[in-house]
């Protein structure tokens, strides 16, 4: 299996358990507060990496939580988590995996504003398109009510997220940063307990999905984690946008969800947005890689 596979098959593995962990949360929200859902879920993920960072031999100095840009990086995970969890509570899944999906976009205009990385004009079309899309999709103070404006505010938290997480010392392994990520993301629960409905005894079907849930984000972040590390990144990366077919899906066949026309415009242009973005970077790594094949041995 080439290395472009390999990172293929991690991705669609992730995209999908990505996909069944919002599912299960927005299953079990009918039944159970936020707070509650974020803190058990929480809970049970944080155990299962913390088993993977010890058996990975991944565990480092917990100084490293503190520094600035860990801080950072674990406030946002946790920010964005919460308001997942509370839009999947009010908007349909697809709604919000297809929101979610500009996340990219947004870190590459992020990264020009921030880290002065240099963006051309397409990219900047396409990040725009990319946010045009999602006010189709959520359409503030009409489609959604204020519960639109949650969705908005979860790609501030995950934007912030992965730029932050473009700043810290590449020695940090991943697994460890994913791991205090959820810790940080189950203290964040116990915040939100305070302000949501009184904590319930969960059911036997209310365990099974939570502990599916946790079950679902270790494998998504493994996976993820596995596909960024094999073959190239423009070849990988389209597989992600595999979640928002799933998840328009699993939406109706659960729920009865479907988008409407303006709904399906704007998931239509974050697609577009997004594979234009990658098919640019692709272009530009061929075009990069054409000289040093051309050059002659002697040269």
């Amino acid at each position: 299996m080439t290395d472009n596979l390999r990172g293929i098959v991690a991705v669609l593995v992730a995209s999908v358990a990505f996909v069944l962990n919002d599912a299960s949360v927005k299953l079990v929200s009918d039944e159970l507060p936020s707070g509650e859902i974020i803190v058990v879920r929480g809970v049970l993920a944080t155990a299962l990496l913390t088993a993977g960072v010890l058996a990975a031999g991944a565990l480092r100095p917990l100084s490293l939580l503190a520094t600035p840009m860990m801080a950072l990086r674990l406030a946002s995970a946790a920010g964005a988590t919460v308001f997942i969890v509370l839009s999947l509570r009010y908007l349909p899944l697809a709604t919000v995996i297809t929101v979610l999906q500009v996340t990219p976009l947004a870190v590459t205009a992020g990264a020009a504003l921030i880290y002065g990385e240099r963006v051309g004009l397409a990219r900047w079309l396409a990040a725009l398109t990319g946010f045009a899309g999602v006010v189709l999709i959520v359409r503030p103070g009409a489609g959604f009510g204020a519960a639109a404006y949650l969705a908005l505010v979860t790609l501030v938290f995950t934007t912030t997220r992965d730029l932050s997480t473009r700043g810290l010392d590449r020695d940090i392994p991943s697994i460890f940063v994913a791991a205090a990520s959820t810790a940080a993301i189950t203290l964040a629960g116990f915040l939100v307990a305070p302000f949501d409905a009184d904590w319930i005894r969960p059911s036997a079907s209310a365990w099974v999905l939570m502990c599916a849930s946790a079950a679902c984000l270790f494998v998504a972040n493994t996976a993820i984690i596995m596909a960024m590390r094999s073959g190239e990144i423009s070849v990988i990366a389209p597989f992600r946008y595999t979640m928002v077919p799933m998840s328009i899906g699993l939406g109706y066949w659960l729920w009865g969800d479907l988008p409407d026309a303006l709904a399906s415009a704007g998931i239509g242009m974050v697609l577009a947005a997004g594979l234009y973005t990658l098919h640019r970077e692709r272009s530009s790594l061929v075009r990069r890689a054409a000289p040093a094949v051309q050059r002659s041995p002697a040269e």
